[in-house]
């Protein structure tokens, strides 16, 4: 599918017991966000969850960055809104690490824009604040177990952000939009993995703009 991005993709590790790593240890997570009452709401939800262990909490994209460089974790419950540096930005940045966690977006603001940038984020999934404390414990424990969960982004409005975009980026983004790994990507369009990176940021910086326009 070019325009949109199925709502959730089969892991290889689904026979496992849902709420429990690779490991068959408890989901260990992070919780990113500026807010400090919805930093304590959030991180004493998953706290007594009995399948998630709860690390840490941070302020900033840059705190969470410097954490996830020193010790593993397999899930981030990240804010799209950080100040200086989005959820997003954190989210690309994790997921270059050696060993990437899963990063599910928490936002107050949860819609096809968003969606759409979430995809070029990397992002596991996108939940609303305004939704029920169950769902974001769900969707943490989906991206725990590699499925991707974010809204299909209507062919319409797929189309009206592509315009936004140069021709190259236009194909990378449909292809993202369809779930197509980078690797492929890079091979169809003769871009090493470097460059299809540095396209990518592009894109993702274009796409928050276009977010902060609405």
């Amino acid at each position: 599918m070019i325009n949109g991005v199925a709502q959730s993709r089969p892991s290889r590790r689904l026979a496992e017991p849902v709420g429990l790593d690779s490991r068959g240890a408890a989901i260990r997570c992070i919780v990113v966000d500026d807010h400090p009452a919805v930093r304590l709401g959030v991180r004493e939800l998953l706290a007594i969850e009995p399948d998630f262990e709860v690390l840490d909490a941070h302020a900033t994209a840059e705190g969470a960055l410097a954490s996830a460089e020193r010790v593993h974790f397999d899930v981030a419950v990240v804010d799209y809104q950080l100040g200086a540096r989005s959820g997003l930005w954190l989210s690309r940045k994790l997921k270059r690490l050696p060993d990437p966690p899963a990063v599910v977006i928490y936002s107050a603001y949860s819609d096809y824009v968003l969606a759409a940038a979430c995809v070029v984020a990397e992002a596991n999934a996108l939940v609303s604040k305004a939704a029920l404390g169950a769902q974001l414990c769900e969707r943490i424990r989906e991206a725990a177990h590699g499925e991707t969960h974010l809204p299909v982004v209507p062919p319409s409005l797929a189309d009206s952000m592509r315009r936004r975009l140069d021709s190259e980026e236009q194909a990378i983004f449909g292809m993202m939009l369809a779930g197509i790994p980078s690797a492929e990507i890079g091979h169809t369009l003769s871009l090493s993995l470097t460059e299809l990176d540095a396209r990518q940021w592009v894109m993702l910086g274009k796409l928050e703009r276009l977010d902060a326009q609405r």
